[in-house]
């Protein structure tokens, strides 16, 4: 199961979407505009929105088999050989 786990499932706006909350969210935990146990958690929740972001794969999304790739994206991903999460 764990190799479906990290299949891509995100398409490009969703990876986009996810980079750009997680920079802000990293941005606002370094240059302090939160602070103590909040601040911790905004930093965790920033590395692994860019995380899936870069890897094109979110482990929530694979549980719940759901895939924001369009049809255009994944006809590029078979054209290319890459394998990627079917949705049901």
């Amino acid at each position: 199961m764990s190799k479906k786990l990290f299949l891509r499932n995100l398409g490009r706006k969703d990876r986009i979407i996810r980079f750009v909350i997680g920079v802000a969210a990293l941005g606002a935990w370094y240059f302090g505009a939160v602070a103590g146990t909040i601040a911790i958690v905004i930093g965790i929740a920033a590395i692994m929105l860019i995380g899936t972001s870069a890897a094109a794969s979110c482990p929530i999304n694979s549980v719940a088999k759901i895939n924001t790739m369009s049809q255009k994206e994944k006809d590029e991903m078979e054209v290319k050989g890459i394998t990627y999460q079917k949705s049901n």
